[in-house]
């Protein structure tokens, strides 16, 4: 027996060495592909923890344009108050009846008044329909509703007004609001020229001004999601690190290499660092600044960072929107010069019109509405918004964080540059307006489904849907027009493009 292994020792070595080889060949081949299955896993958790910040942050985007949006509907009903306008066209032809029965017999009497009675219930119906949905709980009128009660008679109204000049170059910064005096000096034309000019501009200034508002929110909270997500990421890969420190120093051979060092009287740096960081700093100054312990206050200016910058959605709401209103004015002036209110448009031709108005918008000043360009109106803005206790560009205030007020407005205007915002503006401009127009078609509404041919109606039945319609928007929750832009592709897009930017921060 001896003597056979002696005699085949060579073949058992070189079987034994194979064996060994084997195993650690195995043992090394189950350990790689331990690794790639746990960076897998570690892969696909990471993509779901951004998937579920990234669907979180688009909620919160809804929830937060939905809050500011009450008040921006407010504003905008109350600076381009339609209502008021048809209130003092009534009082007008109230007047007028009035003044007219006096002087009349009582037969001719009767028949003016029940001709008044004819022109004037057009324009009752749509201010008592707008006053009831002002007082509505949700403030929401459907436009069938409206569209019935002023179909037919508000027609009528038209017809006296035809053979006085025509006001086109009436402004509608001169309307009158819901204070003004009823005896004022214009005449009917004007009024009605007013009524058509602000309706078109109180709906575009509606289309444009949630349009821009819900970008900008989206952008904003999907900066600082972002950037809340680079600090969580630096702050687990710092813990990891000291974790694999700690094993490392920790292990068996470490350990008796330390004890060697410890009987010759070498400093323990590593151990001391690691359960005794403010004692190590004392002793070992470090070489780097990365060095040093995260500041105690990181958080907290953090947080007053994010509310500095969420607070200059304050321009938009109550600076910003007011100076878009007034180049859209100028487009619906220029577009509706000369277009007569018993100019018939079939349901292609209003679409036309608002197209035409939304080109003449320019991109520069849309995008200027939506933050304040300098340092000065920052802290203003600021200012008028609550946040009056600290100036946001204070060294100190940015002492703790990697991220500025600079670097966030920087970011912000450059997004709003790019021709990738351009795109999703127009997207969610141009599905605002084909909303619109789908609310005119169907079973009595403006544009009735089934006729040979499309349909024509004059210009001035299509006011009471358009008014009632950006009234709708401006007040009803929640907003269907909200939650159609941040449903759109294009705008999913874009707040994802912002998101992949973290990959350069990291």
């Amino acid at each position: 027996m001896i003597s056979y292994l002696e005699n085949h020792r060579k073949g058992f070595q070189k079987a034994a060495g194979i064996a060994g080889g084997l195993y650690l060949v195995r043992g090394y081949i189950h350990s790689r592909l331990e690794e790639v299955k746990e960076k897998i896993e570690l892969e696909r958790l990471a993509q779901d923890i951004l998937h579920r910040r990234y669907e979180q942050t688009q909620e919160d985007v809804g929830y937060t344009v939905m809050a500011l949006l009450s008040n921006l509907g407010e504003q905008i009903l109350e600076e381009m108050d339609v209502e008021a306008v048809i209130g003092e066209l009534q009082m007008m032809s109230n007047k007028s009846f009035l003044e007219g029965s006096e002087s009349m017999s009582a037969s001719v009497s009767s028949s003016i008044s029940s001709s008044s009675a004819l022109s004037t219930s057009g324009l009752q119906g749509w201010v008592d329909a707008a006053g009831a949905q002002a007082h509505s709980p949700t403030g929401y009128s459907s436009s069938e509703e409206t569209s019935s009660v002023t179909s037919g008679s508000f027609i009528s109204n038209i017809s006296t007004i035809e053979s006085e000049p025509n006001s086109s170059s009436a402004s509608v910064a001169s309307l009158p609001s819901t204070s003004s005096d009823p005896t004022s000096s214009r005449s009917k034309a004007q009024l009605w020229n007013s009524v058509k000019l602000l309706t078109f501009t109180r709906t575009l200034t509606t289309i444009y001004s949630i349009s821009l508002l819900t970008l900008l929110t989206l952008t904003q909270l999907t900066i600082l999601a972002r950037v809340k997500y680079i600090r969580a990421i630096k702050h687990m890969s710092s813990e990891e690190d000291q974790e694999a420190a700690l094993e490392g120093e920790l292990g068996m051979s470490n350990m008796l290499f330390m004890a060697l060092k410890a009987r010759f009287g070498i400093p323990q740096q590593p151990l001391l660092k690691t359960f005794l960081p403010s004692v190590h700093e004392l002793l070992f100054a470090p070489a780097d600044d990365e060095d040093l312990p995260e500041h105690p206050l990181s958080n907290i200016a953090f947080e007053t960072l994010s509310a500095d910058y969420l607070t200059l959605s304050y321009y938009l709401l109550h600076i910003g929107w007011k100076n878009l209103s007034t180049h859209i004015q100028s487009a619906v002036e220029e577009v509706l010069e000369g277009v007569s209110l018993k100019t018939r448009l079939s349901e292609s031709d209003v679409h036309r019109l608002l197209k035409d108005m939304m080109q003449r918008v320019a991109l520069e000043g849309l995008t200027a509405s939506m933050l304040p360009n300098t340092e000065d109106m920052v802290r203003s803005v600021l200012v008028l918004g609550g946040r009056d206790d600290h100036d946001p560009y204070s060294p100190s205030q940015g002492a703790a964080l990697s991220t500025s007020m600079d670097d966030l407005l920087s970011e912000t205007r450059t997004l709003f540059s790019s021709y990738r915002f351009t795109e999703v503006l127009d997207t969610c401009v141009d599905w605002a307006v084909d909303s619109l127009m789908k609310s005119f078609e169907g079973e009595g509404r403006v544009f009735a489904s089934g006729d040979a041919e499309a349909p024509r109606v004059r210009l001035a039945s299509i006011l009471p849907p358009l008014a009632s319609w950006s009234r709708t928007s401006l007040l009803a929750l929640p907003s269907e027009l909200v939650d159609g832009i941040l449903a759109k592709d294009e705008t999913r897009t874009f707040s994802a493009w912002i998101w992949a930017k973290f990959e350069l921060e990291v």
